[in-house]
């Protein structure tokens, strides 16, 4: 059964005013950044009464009020549109009401849904029409044929499936079907989350059902059906007869999520029109299956210790006279969990003028594993892991924390924490992690687990590498190779 998100108001209303009474932080600005500030918040954050500050939830909305609190207190600017920024999404389920078959010639071949295809979550109905095998790009048109088509696509490297959706709706068709090589399995069952809900940006609005399949299955139907498909064909064809019937189940609902940011303006007349963004994603996973009899998924590392950096480093900076040379953003994100959602939709939707960012320092899960090391992932994509560097040697003596490099790089975590969405447009970003643990995204990642020394000094590290990049003389630069492949797209 499907949690539904329906707030009770009272009850709500009560909630955050408890917890914003209840909530670490003192009427004094201190720029000190230490264990016992960092331990109370992260046990606010990751406490059983945020239930795991799912996106979303009840208990997100009470940590996105806490931050936005403590902003106005800090005497952080109020930005366009509030503290608080919330944004659309829609959460679709997959029904048991999925079918799919191909008719040729009176012959009919059923497939069975989760075993040899798999709904995607984009449109609801049932839909018929002719097979068109249409290779691995999008074509722009239905090619002046005449009824109901639908595609079948090679899903490979040349276009996202997005895009074949897009093309798809543009061009008429009734419904698309992908086909994948079978060695993409393990890819594809963590992609589709069998029998999970699945969040998207609200802005989207598909029209077009769609499964996917492995190729083998695909031409093992076909060939009973006494058609033999050339999947390395790039010629469409639905000169076949062969007709395919698509029946998608969903229920969508569409729900609202925060962003809280808050603005310190800087001091130098002309800089203080560039900024630096200093990001952490605030929520995590919620409720869950029980693990030894707990089902809060508390997230104390994931990411209850990067939010709780973002809050020292905001109040450590406005406490500063001056203040730094450029402005600061100081953003706590939602959605990360649900697939980067709260950083995509800020890129979307900036309340500055995002050309006009210079860098993202990202944090997510500092709490945790080596006690004098700490991996900028990111580190040679541009400048900022050179002036990381030597913020860390500079300050060794006091902080002994180091700053490593990608110690995983064949795990992609540059592609998987909110930093990539704002690389994706050209800001030069890193994210500071402490790597996995046998803790990560279970409900065992708890408050009692973190070290909050580390975490106070790491986080005492990224402050003064904040301050680096917000008055340095230039901006930081990319890496001319790294940009081309991160920004353009390109190999």
């Amino acid at each position: 059964m499907t949690r539904t998100w329906v707030p009770l108001a009272i009850l709500v209303s009560g909630v955050v005013w408890l917890a914003c009474q209840e909530a670490p932080g003192t009427p004094q600005r201190n720029n000190d950044i230490t264990a016992g500030d960092m331990r109370a918040r992260i046990d606010f954050l990751a406490s059983d009464m945020l239930l795991g500050r799912a996106t979303p939830s009840r208990g997100l909305d009470i940590a996105a009020q806490y931050i936005a609190t403590e902003f106005r207190r800090f005497g952080l600017e109020r930005p366009k549109g509030g503290y608080v920024q919330r944004y659309r999404l829609v959460m679709t389920e997959m029904g048991d009401g999925w079918s799919l078959a191909f008719s040729r010639g009176g012959r009919r071949a059923a497939l069975q849904h989760r075993t040899d295809f798999w709904g995607l979550p984009w449109a609801a109905g049932r839909v018929e029409g002719r097979l068109r095998f249409v290779g691995a790009q999008p074509p722009t048109s239905v090619q002046g044929n005449q009824g109901a088509i639908v595609w079948v696509a090679r899903l490979g490297p040349g276009a996202t499936p997005r895009e074949w959706l897009n093309a798809a709706s543009d061009a008429g068709v009734v419904g698309l079907i992908f086909v994948l090589p079978r060695e993409l399995e393990p890819q594809m069952q963590s992609w589709l989350g069998d029998g999970e809900s699945v969040y998207e940006l609200g802005d989207l609005e598909p029209s077009t059902p769609a499964a996917v399949m492995f190729e083998e299955t695909l031409l093992e139907e076909l060939s009973q059906l006494g058609f033999e498909l050339d999947l390395a064909s790039s010629q469409a064809t639905d000169r076949a007869g062969v007709t395919i019937e698509l029946a998608a189940d969903l229920s969508v609902q569409t729900l609202d999520a925060p962003n809280v940011v808050g603005i310190l303006p800087g001091s130098d007349p002309v800089l203080k029109e560039e900024y630096v963004l200093i990001s952490a994603h605030m929520d995590h996973l919620g409720v869950g299956p029980a693990v030894d009899g707990d089902s809060i998924y508390n997230g104390a590392d994931d990411n209850a210790s990067g939010t709780a950096a973002v809050l020292e480093i905001a109040e450590a900076a406005a406490a500063l006279e001056p203040a730094p040379k450029r402005s600061l953003v100081f953003i706590a994100l939602s959605g990360e969990e649900r697939g980067l959602l709260g950083s995509a939709w800020f890129v979307r939707n900036p309340p500055i003028p995002l050309e006009r960012a210079v860098a993202n320092l990202n944090i997510d899960m500092v709490g945790r594993n080596w006690q004098d090391t700490i991996a900028v992932i990111g580190k040679p994509y541009s400048s900022l892991g050179a002036l990381i560097d030597s913020v860390a040697k500079a300050n060794h003596g006091v902080l002994k924390m180091t700053a490593v490099g990608d110690l995983w790089p064949s795990q992609g975590f540059f592609f998987r924490s909110d930093h990539f969405n704002f690389a994706r447009v050209g800001i030069p970003a890193v994210f500071f992690f402490n790597g996995v643990h046998a803790d990560y995204h279970q409900p065992s990642d708890e408050v009692a687990r973190i070290d909050f020394a580390k975490a106070a000094r790491v986080t005492r590290l990224i402050f003064e590498s904040t301050l680096a990049v917000a008055n340095g003389d230039e901006p930081p630069r990319w890496d001319e190779r790294a940009r081309r492949a991160i920004v353009e797209g390109q190999p």
